[in-house]
């Protein structure tokens, strides 16, 4: 019997027991409940400031907070894939519990994937839940401004600076790190519009995964989406603005829907936007600004503002959660990495780009199973948050066209192996239609766009 089914069989219960709420006048402290039968219990907290004086209603307050917890699941779930979710703390209608199902099997593609799981949508999971019943409630409350999640890259220092003349806005960052601080002070946000939310998993899933448990990668983002939301929910603001963008609705592998960005995709957020309007509040919307954008128009605008050049990571290994006043740094040595080595170098020289990097990763012969997967030449493209494989393309022959023989290693090798093709500059203007960004700030991505 493999790993998968045999944890299955041994710890077939996986409970969402609840949560605990502490309320003051600073802030919110709240820790969720969760368990493998037989196996272990789980308890990850969640500390959401109060920086603005808001009458929100509890009852409100307590279904998001749920709802917050539905999303924390897989990270704990996936230890045992347990065949039963008993969901005792609060009932779902169908309608719910297959928006749950979705978000699990959806978010855990590239787990399963990897995993070498062949897990069936119809009968991976059965939800149930009983409990208090959350209706609808009636929200007078009212709302106003933006809460622009900051998380250290480019994309959403370019949300920052694409706002910059519009009032009323905070930075939304988790767990205090350097780089989200920096940036944001570096696009003018002053020290008392930042909301820094402390989420902190339970690292009892951590020995677990030590112990030779099923581990891999988790939807984070649909937990950022919740826990923003809530964020906005207790400060009365009325947009939680992301920057994921178009790009991020490419599967990851071939001929599938697996993609280590679906909980950044246009999907997903219409998923969640149809979730919280139906049974939260309708009036907060949740958007990401960057969504008419792909990864090369958005590199184009970053690449205008020089100031951020210092103030940026994108790495997800050298870019860890610190607290702030320690470092981060680029790991030179991951598909992220290259990837946004590849595509700012199509709008920076490589003097400052090596500047920027410490060295050159386009002259690095140990990356070029990294090129190759970003540039489609293999069967999935690196589980990472990057770009369309056509954008990649794109980026490596305008380099080929322009630095013509005087080539680095890895644009070498594609030009000795692949055919090099005139780009079409089609994919650094047209718009992605498909968004659902509000109509005042749409016109500013575009004007930004177009701003040479």
């Amino acid at each position: 019997m493999d790993k998968y089914n045999e944890l299955r069989e041994k710890y077939p219960l996986f409970y969402y027991h609840g949560f605990k709420i502490e309320d003051n006048d600073n802030e919110l402290f709240i820790t969720y409940d969760f368990e493998i039968k037989g196996l272990e219990r789980f308890n990850p907290t969640l500390k959401v400031p109060k920086t603005t004086k808001v009458n929100y209603d509890k009852s409100l307050l307590n279904k998001i907070i749920f709802s917050a917890g539905l999303a924390e699941i897989p990270s704990y779930w996936k230890a045992t894939c347990s065949p039963k979710i008993i969901i005792a703390c609060g009932t779902l209608n169908e309608e719910q519990t297959n928006w749950v199902k979705k978000l699990i099997y959806n978010g855990l593609g590239e787990f399963f994937y990897v995993n070498k799981i062949n897990a069936k949508y119809d009968d991976f999971v059965t939800v149930t839940s009983g409990g208090e019943s959350y209706e609808k409630i009636y929200d007078n409350n009212t709302y106003d401004g933006y809460l622009v999640a900051v998380g250290g890259g480019k994309d959403s220092l370019t949300s920052l600076e694409i706002l910059k003349n519009v009032p009323n806005k905070k930075a939304f960052i988790i767990n205090n790190r350097k780089v989200c601080f920096d940036g944001a002070y570096t696009a003018g946000i002053k020290k008392e519009d930042v909301i820094n939310v402390e989420r902190l998993f339970d690292k009892k899933i951590i020995e677990l995964n030590n112990k030779g448990f099923l581990n891999g990668h988790t939807p984070l983002s649909s937990c950022i989406a919740f826990i923003a939301y809530l964020t906005a929910y207790v400060n009365g603001i009325k947009c939680v603005v992301l920057s994921n963008e178009s790009s991020a609705n490419e599967a990851s592998v071939k001929g599938t829907n697996i993609n280590h960005q679906y909980s950044k995709s246009l999907e997903f957020e219409n998923d969640f936007r149809y979730y919280t309007k139906k049974y939260l509040t309708d009036k907060i919307e949740y958007f990401s600004l960057l969504r008419p954008l792909n990864e090369l128009q958005i590199m184009k605008i970053f690449t205008k503002y020089p100031k951020y050049f210092n103030h940026f990571i994108s790495c997800n290994n050298g870019g860890k959660r610190k607290n702030i006043g320690k470092k981060d740094g680029w790991c030179l040595s991951c598909a992220k990495c290259l990837f946004i080595y590849i595509l700012m170098s199509n709008f920076v020289n490589q003097d400052e780009m090596v500047k920027i990097f410490g060295e050159n990763l386009l002259d690095k012969k140990e990356m070029l199973t990294y090129f190759l997967e970003l540039a489609g030449k293999t069967d999935n493209k690196p589980f990472e948050c990057v770009g369309t494989v056509n954008e990649v393309l794109f980026a490596i022959n305008n380099l080929i066209e322009k630095w013509k023989d005087n080539l680095p290693y890895l644009l070498s090798y594609y030009k000795e192996n692949y055919r090099v093709s005139k780009p079409s500059c089609d994919i650094l203007t047209n718009i992605d239609e498909n968004n659902n960004v509000p109509e005042e700030l749409l016109k500013l991505v575009v004007k930004e766009l177009n701003n040479d």
